[in-house]
């Protein structure tokens, strides 16, 4: 049987333009809901029962994202799973996204990637916190994620991340990024938690919901990030 194919959700992205010119926000519940709704067969959620009340928690789930299959599309699943569980919100998810390239070399000449000034303002509009591709842009990556630390003290939604960053395939678990295990342990002193998350394809998308990593557990840990990886590994092979 082929991979599912799922397009890119031109329609949604089209619809949230006003939001990306003027700066504004957009309901990530919105956005979200239509890219899944056009997701043929529709995911398969498990482990929904492990997903608390409360916002006090870090998402984290393997990078899966193939030809046909974008990682907006299993990031849209986790985000409508999160808020079927919680309830309705503007952003049941504030993701950690890439939003910074690299330049375009051009012979010995150099150009700013276009993405540059498009991506920060689509993470802007859907509430998520950017960073720079594989460093990048350190001082621009180092902005965001204090200020990630500084919305942790009252988390009022979860914060999701992929911790393998844009390396990260289908089919396979490779390691954190660098930083990841730091920002882990940080997180982890705030008593944040991990919710880790295995994504797979069983003719269809399945997220399967781990349980808790507690924070005592984490900054215990010799390494956080590989602990979590290695249960993010565990929920995905199944």
């Amino acid at each position: 049987m082929p991979p599912l194919q799922y397009g890119a959700p031109w329609g949604a992205i089209y619809r949230m333009w006003p939001s990306i010119a003027s700066g504004s926000r957009y309901s990530v519940d919105v956005f979200s809901r239509e890219v899944v709704s056009r997701m043929q067969p529709p995911p398969r959620s498990e482990g929904m029962e492990n997903i608390p009340a409360d916002p006090g928690f870090l998402i984290c789930a393997n990078h899966y994202q193939r030809k046909g299959m974008w990682i907006l599309h299993p990031a849209s699943a986790i985000t409508q799973s999160i808020r079927a569980k919680r309830g309705p919100s503007e952003a049941p998810v504030r993701w950690v996204v890439t939003a910074n390239w690299p330049k375009w070399r051009l012979g010995s000449w150099q150009v700013p990637n276009p993405g540059d000034w498009l991506l920060p303002r689509v993470a802007h509009a859907l509430h998520c916190y950017p960073v720079s591709f594989a460093g990048a842009n350190p001082a621009y990556t180092a902005r965001s994620l204090r200020r990630l630390l500084q919305d942790a003290r009252s988390l009022n939604a979860p914060i999701g991340l992929f911790p393998e960053g844009v390396g990260g395939a289908a089919g396979r678990i490779g390691e954190a990024l660098p930083g990841v295990e730091r920002l882990i342990q940080m997180l982890a002193r705030q008593g944040v938690r991990v919710l880790p998350v295995g994504i797979r394809e069983e003719n269809r998308l399945v997220i399967r919901f781990g349980t808790m990593i507690e924070p005592g557990l984490l900054a215990e840990a010799g390494d956080a990030a590989r602990l979590v990886m290695g249960r993010i590994a565990d929920l995905a092979q199944r």
